[in-house]
């Protein structure tokens, strides 16, 4: 039975640190985005998961820095039902274990979960106030702003665990 690890977590809570350990034994994509100065190592992002979230957070008004509520999400759910299907069966195709990682899934899971085969999930957290600095650092975003969108990230993935029964691993990163 084939097996899909998706690493979950908000941008920045070391998300691509877990992908990285992952992807030395486990595809993540075959289309990753290329490292950056924020992420020297890669991302671990594959293009079509990442392009998929961006369309659905703008679909129902938002956008990865400006979450749309839960339910604006579930009401476009219906218009991605078969892309989501064929970008998972695409990425899986011919793999007996694989995994993507791409932060914005944390809003976007409910959509995937219906169409993944035997998902395991592997989610990071990160001190809400190191994330607001490091978005800082990276985004020039104000505290304040990236305190908030912690806030919403981390209860989102708190909410999706709480109705979730399958396997899960949680990860604590406590970095600069």
């Amino acid at each position: 039975m084939q097996k899909t690890i998706v690493v979950l977590g908000m941008h920045r809570s070391a998300t691509s640190l877990v992908a990285c350990g992952l992807h030395r034994e486990i595809s993540m994509g075959d289309d990753l985005l290329p490292a950056s100065d924020s992420n020297p190592h890669g991302h671990f992002e594959d293009r079509h998961f990442v392009r998929l979230n961006d369309q659905i957070l703008s679909a129902a008004g938002g956008r990865w820095d400006r979450p749309p509520s839960r339910q604006a999400i579930q009401n476009v759910a219906a218009g991605f039902s078969d892309q989501i299907q064929s970008t998972l069966e695409l990425a899986g195709s011919g793999k007996e274990i694989w995994g993507f990682k791409d932060p914005r899934t944390t809003l976007t899971v409910p959509l995937y979960l219906p169409f993944l085969q035997n998902p395991h999930f592997v989610c990071s957290f990160r001190a809400p106030d190191q994330l607001a600095r490091s978005l800082k650092r990276r985004n020039g975003f104000p505290l304040e702003k990236g305190l908030r969108l912690a806030a919403i990230y981390n209860r989102r993935l708190l909410e999706f665990l709480s109705e979730f029964t399958g396997l899960t691993v949680h990860e604590s990163y406590d970095g600069p």
